[in-house]
């Protein structure tokens, strides 16, 4: 009898450890996974970092030759008595415009920087948007005439209400950039509509439009809104940037095909926001 409950210990004791061991090899199993999970995403998270650098260090060394040249150009002609100072206005004009290009792209980069960390905070006070969308559009007269177009604003007197400024300037900022970039030098449309509780921002241009099956994609990181055969400019962020300062305050980004060609990116933004971080 004593033998038979010694085999049966036996018994059980191996049932246990053949247990213990499946589970241990389901443990170290999912262990497994999950650091080939996390090992694939700090890949792609290394590789989105190191394509980024590349951009950005393209991107911000490419303007330095064509400034450096205009100030020798400058220069050169005034040493040499060739320039008169409406011609010597007109260079200052184009280098400065040259020169706020490359700060825009700059303070892109901390933008980026800001939201990939966490550390984007809104900052939200009084003012007047109507305001605001004039002075931006009056800093886009000069490089919309050197990009040969124009910029008609339809925008109501007064428009009160509580965001936070700087975001509100950037967002509009790059949605008028974008529209003289990809407007084949047609006339960009800057539109604000006051909706009581919430406000909408239209930026409309007459180039050849956004596809349907790319109007998400474009506001993905390092993605562009180019056809194929087509080369556009600049770090492929800016409307990420844009989605992500929108959507910060707890506003919407869409962009539409608009009637009679062009494409139009509404903004939708309630009239409040509060104090907040992204």
């Amino acid at each position: 009898m004593s033998h038979m409950v010694t085999v049966g210990q036996r018994v059980y004791r191996m049932s246990s450890m053949i247990q213990d061991l499946s589970d241990r090899a389901s443990s170290s199993q999912a262990s497994l996974e999950d650091l080939r999970r996390r090992n694939a995403e700090l890949v792609e998270a290394v590789a989105a970092r190191d394509a980024f650098i590349a951009i950005a260090a393209h991107e911000l060394r490419n303007p330095m030759t064509p400034m450096i040249g205009q100030v020798e150009l400058l220069l050169s002609a005034v040493k040499a008595g060739k320039y008169s100072s409406q011609q010597i206005e007109q260079r200052l004009e184009r280098i400065n415009l040259v020169m706020n290009h490359y700060l825009k792209r700059a303070s892109t980069l901390l933008d980026v920087s800001r939201i990939t960390s966490g550390n984007l905070r809104l900052d939200p006070s009084p003012f007047d948007l109507a305001d605001v969308v004039r002075g931006v559009v009056e800093t886009f007269a000069e490089a919309a005439r050197h990009g040969g177009t124009s910029i008609r604003i339809e925008v109501p007197l007064t428009c009160p209400g509580v965001w936070d400024r700087l975001a509100i300037e950037q967002i509009i900022d790059n949605l008028i950039s974008n529209a003289i970039k990809y407007g084949a030098r047609q006339p960009v449309d800057v539109m604000l509509h006051d909706g009581g509780s919430t406000i909408l921002v239209q930026i409309r241009d007459h180039g050849p439009g956004v596809s349907p099956e790319n109007r998400t994609r474009i506001f993905g990181r390092f993605e562009r809104a180019v056809g194929p055969g087509e080369h556009g400019g600049g770090f492929g962020i800016g409307l990420w940037v844009v989605r992500q300062l929108v959507e910060a305050m707890n506003g919407k980004i869409v962009v539409d095909g608009a009637k009679g060609g062009g494409s139009v990116f509404n903004v939708t933004l309630p009239r409040h926001v509060e104090a907040s971080r992204a």
